[in-house]
């Protein structure tokens, strides 16, 4: 839903073509960093889960801790390369100069605030693994959807291809408020679900 509103709201903007075409290579581009950081994260979840499951509270809070800080450090290496390497990267897929152009600022824009993705797939993993589905379930829906979504269809009617730029830090930015204020809560229901309480 994201990405074809996304691409609803380039298609009303001027060099329309290009700017889709830029957004669909910047999108494979980041589901390559997403499956990067979703790796580490199926290596998180079974230890996790045996921990919560044996009731070791010291094990599950270390390797949430451990989990939280390498997440972070892991998204902020990918947005580095990828702020670092845009232009290479988008020519990779398009050697089109406005295609370049385009997708060089879309893929920043998409990647600035990216340790946002990589708390939020931890946290919602987290919340699942010790009982609290239906949080995790709304975190999982929070970055791309509760709140990408308002600003991708709003932004750029009212400032262009700087709405759409615009769009995701925004919402990562939310995102990360949301998970930080959630992990404290995390460590509280992790606690009592495995005292039984």
């Amino acid at each position: 839903a994201a990405t074809s509103l996304t691409n609803v709201a380039a298609a009303a903007l001027p060099d329309s073509d290009l700017i889709i075409a830029a957004y669909g290579v910047v999108q494979r581009l980041i589901l390559i960093g997403c499956y990067v950081i979703m790796g580490f994260m199926q290596g998180y979840q079974p230890v996790a889960s045996y921990a919560f499951g044996a009731k070791n509270e010291t094990r599950f809070l270390d390797s949430a801790r451990f989990s939280l800080k390498f997440t972070m450090l892991l998204s902020v290496v990918v947005a580095g390369v990828y702020i670092l390497l845009s232009q290479p990267l988008i020519m990779l897929f398009n050697r089109n100069p406005a295609v370049v152009e385009y997708g060089s600022r879309l893929l920043i824009s998409q990647v600035a605030l990216y340790p946002a993705f990589g708390l939020c797939y931890m946290m919602t993993i987290t919340f699942q693994t010790i009982g609290a589905s239906r949080f995790g379930l709304f975190l999982s829906t929070i970055r791309q959807g509760i709140f990408y979504i308002p600003f991708i269809i709003l932004l750029p009617r009212i400032w262009g291809i700087n709405g759409i730029y615009f769009t995701q830090p925004i919402a990562d930015v939310l995102t990360l408020i949301v998970c930080i204020l959630s992990y404290k809560s995390m460590k509280r229901i992790a606690t009592q679900n495995m005292n039984g309480v």
